[in-house]
């Protein structure tokens, strides 16, 4: 579950909104929100695992912090009681900032992003392998699904690494069915938005909506 609030008010409230929905773990998206972040009081409105995530501007447009101040505030998150931290494989001398991470007892996602399309079956396990050296205890690999049969590619790539803490799956309205799937094929967990308009990726379910589908599937 993904939250995307603006401030500390909102994120509270949509946690509170969101537990109607029995989600197992929160993301709160940083790069959402405006300075000051209150991590304590979010991290005191639920028991649930919470992920720290704050996307630097050249991976979607949109971080409004330096990337000093983007790292600080995760670790932040970190001293709060966070239980994870995302951190994009591309960060500068990124095996120190998951140590330092690790060393304050949380657990780190090493997540790529490809916004233009989805990678060749070689690239996926290529960065799998880079992100595993880095450090990662969950590897993040999403791509955008351009078609349907995009999803496929994310399927069996997760189907074949069950043994491996994986997340993949496609953005995109085309990779909405690689979005619901992915946990039944061995990844670790998907993502879906906290209400209509509150998405943090194109493509991504509420999570009404996944419970819902889950529900008929039986699962």
């Amino acid at each position: 579950m993904a939250i995307t609030a603006g401030d500390t008010g909102q994120a509270v409230e949509s946690i509170n909104r969101v537990l109607l929905h029995g989600p197992d773990l929160i993301e709160l998206r940083l790069d959402y929100m405006e300075d000051p972040v209150d991590l304590a009081a979010i991290r005191d409105a639920t028991a649930l695992p919470l992920i720290a995530t704050d996307r630097s501007g050249d991976q979607e447009d949109r971080g409004n912090r330096s990337e000093e101040d983007r790292l600080e505030i995760l670790m932040e998150a970190c001293d709060a009681g966070f239980d994870y931290v995302d951190i994009e494989t591309t960060t500068l001398d990124i095996e120190d900032v998951v140590s330092k991470a690790k060393a304050k007892g949380v657990g780190v996602i090493v997540s790529f992003h490809d916004f233009n399309g989805t990678p060749q079956r070689q690239r996926l396990f290529e960065i799998m392998r880079r992100e595993l050296r880095q450090g990662a205890d969950i590897c993040k690999i999403v791509g955008t699904s351009n078609a349907p049969r995009d999803c496929l590619t994310y399927l069996a790539f997760l189907d074949e690494n069950r043994s491996i803490k994986l997340v993949s799956f496609g953005m995109g309205s085309a990779g909405s069915m690689s979005r619901v799937f992915s946990p039944l094929f061995g990844g670790e967990f998907t993502y879906a938005s906290a209400g209509i308009g509150e998405e943090s990726a194109p493509g991504q379910l509420t999570i009404s909506d996944l419970r819902e589908i889950y529900r008929v599937l039986g699962v």
